[in-house]
């Protein structure tokens, strides 16, 4: 999903690029960077142990009792954003509530949380806290099972399949996501390699175009300069061979400018026309460039900067992405400023393992030194917040 806010400003620049047909909105929304569905589900599962509590459904659960399932439900607002967390949390309080209230029917709220967390849990990139969060779920349920009237140890025989079942589903979704990741990394590099070698081409044929371009003018001035010659002694002695002569350079000059007027023409035919990336088609590159949740948001004077500031500020923007996690669970947030003196670029999001983080900042910084810019990042819990800060001339400003 892209979401565009822009402080005072409208949303021209997505809704631009969306009628372009070149955005791809996904359907993701979140409110306070947690998925709508997620919390969407922990607020119906709490309001069925509310309704239990006060004896609205066939089970009834006390005051307290309802507190320690509602440490079941709540928490699955954030199995998305952090989901080995969110089951440790689940499986505590599963056992706590069998250890302090004993039987308990809470199944019909606790499996379905389990079961979607286990989802969450299993679509981690890291593998080691991965197998932590299976290990959580797995046994938050069978502790769910030992204390419920409902499953007790041999409802667990068709439990746990159902939770294997969950526990699938996320790796092939993770899967999913690490071979598109891949795929789209080496689209990527066979785009710059094509690109390349197409400016190699470009660059040889001119190169031969320029050697036969010289040959031919060197052989024709030559011609000419004979001319001219044989023209200048015949000029007091035979006045038709000076004619002939001068008839000669010229019928020999035209045929040289329009052969020079085809090479000429053939090397603008060759010549690269699409216009370069600008800071307006950003939602465009955060739309093609990660699966990720991206927001962008801009703030300030939105204004054209010059045409070398708005590439490099383009380069760094997808340099930077690709620094950070590319999975549908991952959140990304892109910040846009202009300020009267610089325009500043703030990009965070979960930390790409697989990136090699010093060579993606090394680029973006060396992109940001053609303007005089800098560009600086830190690590915060596994989130990488990169900013680049790049000067304007006060002539463009």
């Amino acid at each position: 999903m892209i979401g565009v806010a822009e402080g005072g400003i409208s949303m021209q620049a997505s809704r631009s690029a969306a009628a372009d047909g070149r955005v791809r909105l996904r359907a993701r929304w979140t409110v306070g960077g947690l998925p709508i569905f997620d919390l969407a589900v922990a607020a119906l599962l709490s309001c069925l142990v509310l309704a239990a509590s006060f004896g609205l459904v066939n089970w009834h659960a006390g005051p307290v009792a309802t507190a320690g399932i509602l440490a079941i439900t709540v928490p699955v607002a954030w199995r998305s954003r952090a989901p080995v967390t969110v089951a440790g949390i689940m499986a505590a309080a599963a056992l706590l509530n069998g250890l302090l209230f004993g039987p308990l029917v809470r199944c019909g709220v606790a499996l379905p949380a389990f079961f979607l967390a286990a989802f969450a849990v299993s679509a981690q990139r890291a593998r080691s806290r991965a197998a932590l969060g299976v290990f959580l779920c797995v046994g938050g349920v069978v502790a769910e099972g030992m204390y419920d009237p409902h499953i007790e140890l041999q409802g667990l025989v068709f439990v746990l399949p159902v939770l294997a079942a969950f526990l699938a589903a996320g790796w092939l979704i993770q899967a999913r996501a690490r071979t598109a990741s891949a795929l789209r990394r080496k689209s990527a590099e066979l785009r710059r390699q094509r690109e390349q070698n197409a400016r190699l081409a470009v660059l040889a044929d001119r190169a031969e175009v320029s050697a036969e371009l010289e040959q031919t003018l060197q052989a024709r001035i030559g011609g000419i300069a004979t001319a001219a010659a044989a023209g200048l002694a015949a000029l007091d002695t035979d006045q038709g061979a000076a004619r002939e002569a001068l008839a000669a350079i010229e019928h020999d000059g035209r045929q040289t400018l329009e052969h020079m007027r085809e090479v000429l023409g053939s090397l603008r035919e060759e010549t690269p026309n699409e216009p370069q990336p600008t800071l307006a088609r950003l939602p465009e590159l955060l739309a093609t460039a990660t699966t990720a949740s991206a927001r962008l948001t801009i703030e300030g004077d939105q204004r054209v900067l010059p045409a070398g500031l708005e590439l490099s500020g383009y380069r760094i923007v997808e340099h930077l992405l690709e620094a950070l996690e590319d999975t549908p669970q991952a959140a990304v947030d892109v910040l846009l400023r202009f300020n009267p003196d610089a325009v500043e670029l703030h990009v965070s999001g979960p930390s790409s393992v697989a990136a090699d983080l010093r060579a993606v900042l090394a680029a973006a910084a060396e992109r940001a030194s053609l303007h005089s810019g800098t560009v600086q990042h830190r690590l915060d819990g596994g989130i990488c917040h990169a900013s680049a800060r790049l000067p304007l001339v006060s002539g463009h400003a």
